[in-house]
């Protein structure tokens, strides 16, 4: 049963807003008013049309049409595995599920996607309505559990490999969280030394008519230029940031800034290391799923975010659908490590590519955690260092003519 999004007015004149469903528009518009609300508005909660001809949707319409965060998806899809495993029709659980969300959006998703479900539609079918809160990756890992008749083990297994990524991401972020304070606290004191203290200092030099050494009349310049020039170094960072943001929404200059990246010394074999095992993560998912082969291969090209590793999985695909093996293509793309590619060989020997696949991953995934690990504990003290010596290099221009004038006097 389809939902609609309405506003509407009830005995007190009140504006409210809400979610229902029912058969059609015409049928909404008759369930609120057996409620004692006049409807003035309504739109699909699928496409978010207004369905009052003449309106436009407005930016706060806007703003509320949210989609599903990688949180929510999580919690959604273990929830999912449950209700469906215990043998619940997959339309009443998005009902319930619906009941449940605390969160406008997530009644609104849930309950367009149960509408679809309920017209006949499956469920990978239904949630194409939402591309951005279901990834393609997502919808094909659905697909191939509906296909195999093993819809609650796939969601199980999605939703232990998004539980995976949310507990990497909010690691990382938890861990630079105390690196970004300290490097603005540093940030801040370098500023305030060169814009007021510095200067203070060259009036009182400059005034004495000494020779000052050469590190404190570099600094007395910088300082110089920074007051001047604050406010143009601002503007250019912010258009800078402009001009790389809209160029790297094309794809041309993605692919080569991604493949850039990938290059780089220590940076990009960790990336390259990142991409191979979510790659592996998401094969072995949908392999054991029941996908067949060129397929899997589509859906992990999509679920990589990284253009360059897509542009090598799909001439990866185009090899294998030509009849050449996996392991031999992979290795051809010259980005996969070796005990990957030994681990895929053996699979499509003895037939377990899936689980090949899924042990893969879970090796390159701890090679993963002790890498960052590593490298979130260099980070905090790497950041002291440097601003350290910054900071240094600033109180050190500042010494430098006391000292001198201390020898002219003892001289």
């Amino acid at each position: 049963m389809p939902a609609f999004e309405y506003e509407a007015l009830d005995e007190r004149g009140r504006k409210s807003k809400g979610l229902i469903t029912a058969d059609s528009e015409y049928a909404a518009r008759r369930e609120l008013r057996s409620r004692s609300m006049a409807p003035l508005s309504l739109r699909s909660a699928e496409n978010r049309q207004v369905a009052r001809s003449g309106d436009g949707e407005s930016l706060m319409d806007r703003l509320r049409a949210q989609d599903l965060s990688s949180r929510e998806l999580m919690l959604i899809t273990r929830q999912m595995s449950s209700l469906i495993g215990a043998g619940m029709p997959v339309a009443e659980t998005l009902g319930l599920l619906a009941e449940q969300g605390a969160r406008h959006h997530m009644k609104r998703v849930l309950l367009a996607v149960r509408g679809r479900v309920s017209e006949g539609a499956r469920l990978s079918e239904a949630m194409q309505g939402f591309p951005r809160s279901f990834p393609a990756v997502y919808r094909a890992m659905v697909a191939a559990g509906e296909q195999a008749g093993g819809l609650d083990a796939v969601l199980a297994r999605l939703a232990d490999y998004l539980e995976k990524e949310e507990a990497v991401k909010n690691r990382i972020t938890g861990a630079l969280v105390y690196p970004v304070v300290l490097s603005v606290v540093a940030l801040g004191v370098v500023a305030l030394l060169m814009t007021f203290v510095v200067p203070k200092i060259a009036e009182q030099f400059t005034g004495m008519g000494m020779e000052l050494p050469m590190l404190t009349q570099i600094m007395i310049g910088l300082s110089a230029a920074l007051l001047v020039s604050w406010p143009f170094i601002l503007a250019g960072l912010g258009a800078l940031v402009v001009v790389t943001v809209l160029a790297l929404r094309q794809t041309a200059i993605r692919t080569m800034f991604d493949g850039f990246l990938v290059r780089l010394p220590l940076l990009g074999g960790f990336l390259r290391q990142v991409e191979a095992a979510r790659f592996a993560r998401t094969m072995g998912i949908l392999i054991e799923s029941g996908s067949v082969l060129p397929e899997a291969l589509g859906a992990a090209s999509r679920a990589s975010g990284n253009l360059a590793f897509r542009a090598k999985v799909e001439t990866v695909r185009a090899s294998v659908e030509t009849g050449r093996g996996l392991s031999d293509a992979l290795q051809a793309s010259r980005w996969f490590p070796s005990l990957m590619l030994f681990m895929v060989a053996a699979g499509e020997r003895s037939g377990a590519l899936g689980e090949m696949f899924r042990r893969a991953a879970d090796q390159m995934e701890q090679e993963i955690d002790g890498a960052v690990t590593v490298g979130l504990n260099l980070l905090e003290p790497g950041i002291i260092l440097a601003l350290g010596g910054v900071v240094v290099v600033i109180v050190l221009s500042i010494l430098l003519p006391i000292l001198q004038l201390n020898t002219l006097a003892l001289g």
